[in-house]
């Protein structure tokens, strides 16, 4: 039932919250169109996040373009195959002290806000001779500026029953097949400007991956994951805009345990699974201080219908206004004990900052080829909550806090 945070909690919070509290988080989704994918629906599972915005054909390619371009100016580049995913590449946790310890005097985990990467476990070569891009490792060729992507089967044979490796061509438009995001990044939020700013560390793109017996849906599986270079903001302009206006749920606020759930499988991620853990006390500072850019008059706050919402004609709503949402009375039933019938009770419902799971992001996102580096606009974003249904207390999905819709001042 808890579901508000009250002024009266907030208040000593405010007073120690940092001016640019930063945290990290890795992410995959399902985002660009595939229309094999059509009937593959989108299942909430706690920390699992959600894409609204699809990117079709052109802007596809503008995205996977940005990996060639950079492969051929480069001419030899590190391929990441897989630390968009979860257990070793993300976190301390399943290392041994001793190793952990090593591995951090050596130099060789990446520290990105509060996480730990290690991605030389997936480190590969990708190279350019001038005519072609191959990387042997992953299987990945790219000849006359279009993929070509090989893949590894096992095929039965009939006379000694022994599973036999094959490598086949697909042959695919890989441009068109080619289905997921995902991104390693840090984000910080500027309370002074009222500005969220993400900067990517590793971006990857994936193709869909089915089972070849009954076609079902398996997971993504990365074909590129790079390190991102510096976004040169000379950039952000209409040349290298991939879409204006792109929506999705990030979910963070997973147990730690629960982040090892699935996992990764054959080289495959789960879709849409949010792979980094936000520590508690990272993740409040980070909320804090955007609340507080809100009581401070920062940021502007508006009245949010998810169904319908449009922030050029969402009504706005005063700072007393979204204190006052985080206060709600909620009419639920209870059974008397003499009658059995159900009756009617008022109650009040707050939330405490820990039921905050993730936030939902509405962005301009724009690629810059030469530095292979990529530049999230975030406009506004909305704080979510778990929705739980009223009778078995499972829960549904996600769901905003208090119907508000924050308003953020991009950088540039």
């Amino acid at each position: 039932m808890k579901r508000l945070i009250l002024i009266a909690l907030f208040a000593p919070l405010l007073a120690v919250a940092q001016n640019n509290p930063s945290v990290a988080i890795s992410y995959n989704f399902l985002l660009l169109d595939d229309p094999s994918l059509a009937d593959v629906e989108y299942e909430y599972r706690p920390g699992q996040s959600a894409a609204f915005t699809k990117l079709y054909y052109p802007e596809m390619k503008k995205y996977s373009e940005t990996f060639i371009k950079y492969i051929e100016q480069m001419r030899m580049v590190k391929n990441y195959i897989g630390p968009l995913g979860t257990g070793t590449p993300t976190s301390l946790g399943d290392l041994d002290f001793k190793t952990a310890i090593g591995k951090i005097k050596r130099g060789e985990l990446e520290k990105i806000g509060n996480l730990y990467f290690d991605p030389a476990v997936f480190e590969a070569e990708v190279k350019y001779n001038g005519s072609e891009i191959v990387d042997k490792t992953n299987g990945v060729y790219i000849k006359d500026d279009e993929f070509v992507v090989k893949d590894t089967v096992y095929t039965e044979d009939l006379i000694t029953g022994d599973m036999k490796r094959q490598i086949v061509d697909l042959n695919e438009d890989i441009y068109k097949i080619m289905a997921g995001a995902g991104f390693i990044e840090e984000w910080s939020f500027d309370k002074s400007r009222g500005d969220l700013s993400k900067e990517i560390k590793y971006l990857s793109a994936s193709r869909p991956v089915f089972d070849s017996q009954n076609g079902d849906y398996r997971g993504l599986k990365p074909m590129f994951a790079f390190k991102a270079g510096k976004f040169n903001t000379r950039n952000i302009g209409e040349l290298r805009l991939v879409r204006e206006s792109i929506e999705y749920n990030v979910l963070f606020n997973r147990d730690f345990s629960s982040a090892f759930e699935g996992g990764e499988m054959d080289g495959m991620v789960l879709t849409s699974d949010a792979a980094g853990y936000i520590e508690p006390s990272a993740r409040y500072q980070f909320l804090i201080s955007v609340v507080d850019a809100i009581n401070s008059g920062i940021l502007k706050v508006y009245d949010y219908d998810g169904l319908s919402f449009k922030e050029s004609k969402a009504k706005a709503i005063t700072r007393d206004e979204f204190f006052k949402r985080l206060n709600s009375i909620e009419t639920v039933y209870t059974e008397d004990l003499y009658t059995g019938d159900f009756k009617p009770v008022k109650v009040q419902v707050q939330t405490n900052l820990s039921d905050v799971i993730g936030i939902r992001f509405f962005e301009d996102w724009y690629m810059d080829y030469a530095n292979m580096s990529m530049y999230k606009r975030v406009n506004g974003i909305v704080f979510l909550t778990e929705k739980k249904d009223p009778d078995t207390g499972v829960a549904r999905g996600a769901a905003p806090v208090n119907n508000t819709y924050i308003k953020l001042n991009p950088k540039y």
